[in-house]
């Protein structure tokens, strides 16, 4: 089976839009995947060695002609290769360890990496400094083949309560790419999913995540972060509110409500600033 064809039917199965045909659906496909890796035309056909109108046929739905076989593996490639740089962060001093499993996602063995970090998540102290990291890659092992797997989402939130409880002892820059990779990824994941349960569930899951991270280093990033995620999710008003209220307590009611109103991403907190300065 083609790699697209084995796309179509996986969407099939849980459709999040609707195609007219499956000619569109791959035309969107390769779209969205240069969006979603900011991505040119120009530099996909170099990564993928076709010519930019090859690109361009490929993108437009109404085109008669179907993505080559051999092209089809080339796109496959090519998304595995950005996904690994979009999600994976080589910080030395590194472990053996993880050079070991990033050869294997390297190399497609998606199996025998997820054999590999299972094994050593059961064999590291819990207290280990490194564990933070070893679950954060041992998420990406399960994440690469299957963004919604349980089992990444899993190791993912027990990074993240490492890190919050216990972060990468001396080396906050580690530290700083975890979390950045893992709530990069899992906010990637709120965002895709369609208004209901699920989403408001991810959306609490990430607000949680921020909140403690902000405990540990006080850094008004992850308020804002939260903030984000209470807006897109969204989540209930209250949430909001309360964060709106906490980052005024400490930047200033000025310098939030200028962030606020200049970024698109916190336009569900706007009108609860009026509301919050009456209050305060």
């Amino acid at each position: 089976m083609s790699f697209l064809q084995q796309k179509w039917n996986e969407h099939q199965v849980k459709p999040l839009r609707r195609y007219s045909s499956q000619r569109e659906f791959e035309a969107d496909w390769v779209s969205g995947l240069r969006r979603r890796y900011r991505v040119s035309q120009e530099r996909l056909a170099a990564l993928a060695s076709v010519s930019v109108t090859t690109v361009q046929n490929w993108e437009n739905p109404l085109s008669g002609k179907r993505i080559a076989e051999h092209n089809q593996d080339r796109l496959r490639d090519i998304e595995r290769e950005l996904w690994i740089k979009a999600h994976v962060t080589l910080l030395e001093p590194c472990p053996p360890y993880i050079h070991a499993l990033h050869e294997l996602l390297s190399a497609n063995r998606d199996s025998s990496a997820q054999g590999l970090a299972d094994y050593l998540v059961g064999c590291m102290a819990a207290h280990d400094p490194g564990r933070a990291r070893l679950l954060h890659w041992a998420g990406l092992t399960y994440s690469i083949a299957d963004s919604a797997s349980p089992q990444a989402r899993a190791y993912e939130e027990a990074a993240l309560r490492a890190l919050g409880e216990d972060p990468c002892e001396g080396n906050d820059r580690l530290a700083a790419a975890i979390e950045n990779e893992i709530l990069g990824a899992q906010f990637e994941d709120l965002l895709s999913l369609p208004e209901g349960e699920a989403r408001l569930g991810k959306g609490r899951q990430l607000l949680r995540a921020c909140q403690r991270l902000f405990c540990r280093d006080q850094q008004p990033a992850y308020l804002w972060n939260a903030l984000e995620v209470a807006c897109r999710a969204p989540l209930e008003m209250r949430d909001r509110f309360s964060l709106v209220n906490e980052l005024q307590a400490l930047l200033g009611a000025e310098r939030v409500s200028r962030r606020i109103h200049a970024e698109v991403a916190y336009q569900a907190a706007r009108s609860l600033l009026a509301e919050s300065a009456t209050l305060n």
